[in-house]
């Protein structure tokens, strides 16, 4: 049975008069709730069964919940310990109990399905854009301040792997004698390498690394005398030979980088930096509401290519001596 509850004066203290006016669950707190409950009530008995929870009520701990990204229970504890939340569910005064058992809010869900929820949505969404002018809505408000770079950190290992992989392609594209082609002994090797953290298998990762790095001088080698008279691949062959003699101490050593705007040093593997300033582009609106870089924008980690060929988009980093 449907229960309304009209909002009455309290002998005592009342919310609104001791919390801040300006804080942001205040002033959602007075937007028009009767919209929910035209769009519910009908969906509850008027005339019999038991009183259930004021509809206000279960769409501002719906919201809630949403918002603060909180479960069932800990949205209902949270309410009966926070003044704000009790007063933007519409209580008048504060009540130091739970207002509803978590359950509650299973059983509303299912009641008004997914139209509702939509609603409950669609109106969250009104209220905070209906002061924005009409350009508000052609522009996409991103925030990238706690994702991490996708970027994968340089190590020997990996660029080793990387050779392989490279001059596998390149010998089945130009259809090129190759004598092993070590794909049962790679495989093994990859699981070696896995797991090198842990110190019963430090050792053996360290092994398979040489193994891979002899594996990788063995074809780079091949293919360089396969190839013969054809010198479109002399500045990969280069490269691959850089990095295969490249040592750990190295005064030019060459760092990958998965993205042709970003260069990541070995000496900030271990740090996770999540400011949106030095780890991602700015992104500028095009048509279609599709991101893309913005070429103009300013960034700190924006190192250009110096590769050529462009197939590693990675660039020399000179060791500093401080």
């Amino acid at each position: 049975m449907i229960k309304k509850s009209l909002p009455q004066s309290s002998l005592f203290s009342m919310l609104s008069d001791l919390l801040n006016q300006k804080h942001p669950l205040y002033l959602l707190a007075n937007q028009d709730w009767q919209r929910f409950d035209d769009a519910f009530s009908p969906l509850h008995c008027s005339d019999n069964g038991r009183p259930c929870k004021p509809i206000r009520l279960m769409c501002g701990l719906l919201i809630l919940k949403h918002v603060r990204n909180l479960s069932d229970e800990s949205v209902v504890k949270q309410c009966s310990e926070n003044a704000y939340y009790q007063y933007f569910c519409g209580q008048v005064e504060f009540t130091p109990s739970y207002p509803c058992n978590a359950s509650e809010l299973v059983h509303f869900r299912k009641r008004i399905g997914e139209s509702g929820m939509e609603l409950i949505l669609a109106e969250s969404i009104r209220i905070n854009t209906k002061d924005d002018d009409r350009d508000h809505y052609d522009t996409a408000f991103i925030d990238f301040t706690v994702q991490e770079k996708n970027v994968i950190y340089p190590t020997d290992a990996k660029l080793h792997k990387k050779i392989v992989k490279k001059v596998l392609s390149l010998v089945r594209s130009l259809n090129l004698p190759l004598r092993q082609s070590y794909t049962f002994v790679l495989k093994k090797i990859y699981r070696d390498q896995r797991f090198r953290n842990h110190p019963k298998n430090r050792n053996k990762a360290l092994k398979a690394d040489r193994r891979l790095h002899t594996i990788a001088g063995r074809l780079v080698r091949e293919l360089k005398r396969n190839l013969g008279e054809n010198h479109d691949y002399d500045s990969l062959i280069l490269l691959f030979e850089r990095v295969l003699s490249q040592k750990r101490n190295s005064p030019a050593r060459f760092i990958p980088c998965t993205n042709r705007r970003y260069n990541a040093s070995a000496k900030v593997r271990s740090t996770r930096n999540t400011s949106s300033a030095t780890r991602y582009p700015s992104y500028a609106q095009r048509p279609g509401l599709s991101l893309e870089p913005n070429p103009s924008a300013t960034n700190m980690t924006d190192i250009p290519s110096r590769n050529p060929l462009h197939k590693w988009n990675g660039s020399p980093v000179t060791k500093s001596k401080n």
